[in-house]
């Protein structure tokens, strides 16, 4: 798969954080959908589940945390890579990573620097 083919929906409840990471990501070539919530995101998912290859998202959200939206995606798509982005240092070994398709946690600080690197490790494994 080419970066043009690769569809990622990208969720942060900063607003100006989820568009600045779509501009990222769509300047690298990349499909990308944003949403302002857990909830949004889930939304979105449910409708349209095949559209899209890979969810990126922060932890710390109001109402649906990174992690439960990262659970319900799990149940619906099991298959699906999920990034976890967080302005503190999480592990996979945290509360809740056992039942979700997380295969990689970020800090947010490194998004730039880390985060093409690791979409091209994820979906070679795909």
């Amino acid at each position: 798969m080419t970066a043009a083919q690769i569809r990622i929906l990208y969720v942060d409840d900063e607003e100006s954080l989820a568009l600045l990471g779509e501009e990222f990501l769509g300047d690298l070539g990349y499909q990308v959908t944003s949403a302002f919530s857990g909830n949004q995101a889930l939304e979105l998912f449910q409708k349209n589940p095949q559209d899209f290859d890979l969810v990126i998202t922060d932890e710390s959200m109001p109402g649906l945390s990174g992690t439960e939206l990262a659970q319900k995606i799990f149940q619906l798509s099991p298959e699906l890579p999920v990034i976890l982005c967080s302005g503190h240092l999480l592990t996979m070994q945290d509360a809740g990573m056992e039942t979700t398709n997380v295969k990689a946690v970020l800090v947010k600080t490194e998004v730039c620097t880390k985060l093409p690197e690791m979409i091209e490790g994820l979906l070679k494994q795909a």
